[in-house]
């Protein structure tokens, strides 16, 4: 993930506070090594986050904010590996960014009847097409989630287009399962 919530996109470790500049200026924190993430500052990168993370490093982050919330519970991080197995096996294109796998890992967790109403302080919904912060408005039908940057001319609703994907990525991944109304996703 980026912004406010970025970890390693491999590992999953935290980042430091300190920021180093790049050639071009561009801040970057070094990962930091911890019990989840022992090894995490052997080899990474400096980084910012990415979009889109590896499976592992979404499981190490997912416990270690789990950890913030309630004790271990090795049942529920092994459900959530085997989701985010699945999950990110699904996902293509814009599907397979860290928010919208978040979002779905989510409504799993919810239907397994795990709560998870703590996950949304772990996660910001950023624009889907320029992942820029978005800006809150009042719409006729609640809150609607615009651009932050005015990426398109259009003000379209960002939080109806993560929706829509956490959605398809759901139905896709359990076909079995009845995906819910984007209305009615637990976490959004």
């Amino acid at each position: 993930m980026i912004g406010e919530h970025a970890f390693c996109p491999t590992s999953g470790a935290s980042l430091s506070r300190e920021i180093h500049y790049d050639d071009c200026g561009r801040p970057e924190r070094v990962p930091q090594s911890d019990d989840l993430a022992p090894n995490a500052t052997l080899d990474a990168p400096l980084t910012t986050g990415k979009r889109r993370s590896s499976r592992r490093a979404l499981l190490t982050y997912f416990r270690r904010c789990h950890r913030r919330h309630a004790d271990a519970d090795d049942d529920l991080y092994r459900r959530v590996a085997t989701a985010l197995g699945r999950l990110k096996r699904t996902a293509s294109g814009r599907e397979e960014r860290d928010i919208i796998v978040w979002f779905a890992l989510g409504e799993r967790l919810t239907c397994d009847g795990f709560d998870v109403s703590w996950m949304t302080a772990h996660v910001e919904p950023r624009c889907p097409d320029c992942g820029s912060r978005l800006a809150y408005v009042d719409g006729p039908d609640g809150l609607v989630g615009r651009c932050g940057s005015s990426c398109r001319d259009r003000r379209d609703d960002r939080l109806d287009e993560i929706r829509t994907a956490v959605r398809s990525l759901f139905a896709r991944t359990y076909p079995n399962d009845v995906p819910p109304e984007t209305d009615a996703l637990a976490l959004l």
